[in-house]
C-alpha cells in the first residue's frame, strides 16, 4: 500500500518557527518552502513531504507535531 502523508495547513501555519517534523524525521522527508519565492512572510511558508516513497511509517513526525497537523495513511 502506498503511503500518504498529509499536512493540514490550517493547523500548520508557521512551519519556519517549528520544524519539529523536519528535525525528527529519520528519512529527512520533509521540506519547507514558500509557494511565492519572493515572500519573507513566515505565514506563507509550508512544510511538505518531498519523498513519500521513503516513508517507513514510524509516526515520529505525527508524534512530534505540537499542532496535530500531520496524518499518515
Amino acid at each position: 500500500m502506498k503511503t500518504s502523508i498529509l499536512v493540514d495547513y490550517e493547523k500548520c501555519t508557521e512551519p519556519l518557527s517549528c520544524k519539529k517534523c523536519m528535525q525528527i524525521c529519520p528519512g529527512a522527508l520533509f521540506i519547507c518552502y514558500s509557494p511565492d519565492m519572493e515572500s519573507n512572510d513566515p505565514t506563507e511558508w509550508r512544510v511538505d513531504v518531498a519523498f513519500t516513497d521513503l516513508c517507513t511509517r514510524c509516526n515520529d513526525c505525527v508524534d512530534a507535531c505540537p499542532l496535530n497537523a500531520i496524518t499518515i495513511k
